[in-house]
């Protein structure tokens, strides 16, 4: 029975798990380099913390790439904003948010047919007022021509 109730809650969770909305743009630098940004719309209601976090304990969001032979070289992430959650302060993130970046590939690597091509991993956990979702994250396809 307990089973039972458990499986139900989990699936009534996971009905309800908001959905964020993502944008990247890029610019092409040399040899397969991309300065770029990935935008992040936050549902109404929810909040992300802030990398880095406040406390041990809160997960932040994270951008890294999922991409053999690609690095992210600097990933800068926005300030947060002061929330009171469970009796503590938290800085989080709220609406859209950006975060920029600057990755490239390895020397020698030759792009494809459509360009260069790296997947970014955003990883977050989102809450509300009186719960949070467990952390998880979404790959996001990052696609420029080279530079000529």
């Amino acid at each position: 029975m307990s089973l039972m109730i458990a499986s139900s809650l989990i699936a009534i969770s996971l009905l309800r798990a908001p959905v964020l909305e993502f944008k990247v743009s890029a610019t092409p630098g040399k040899d397969g380099a991309v300065t770029g940004s990935l935008t992040v719309k936050i549902p109404a209601g929810w909040h992300a913390y802030q990398n880095p976090p406040k406390s041990e304990f809160e997960n932040p969001v994270v951008l890294s790439t999922a991409t053999k032979k690609f690095k992210l070289s600097k990933v800068t992430y926005p300030k947060g904003e002061a929330k009171m959650s469970s009796g503590n302060e938290s800085l989080v993130y709220e609406g859209t948010i950006k975060i920029d970046f600057v990755g490239g590939f390895e020397k020698g690597f030759k792009p494809g047919k459509k360009g260069y091509e790296a997947t970014l991993d955003f990883a977050y956990q989102l809450c509300d007022d009186s719960t949070c979702i467990p952390p998880t994250s979404t790959a996001v396809k990052l696609v420029w021509k080279p530079k000529k």
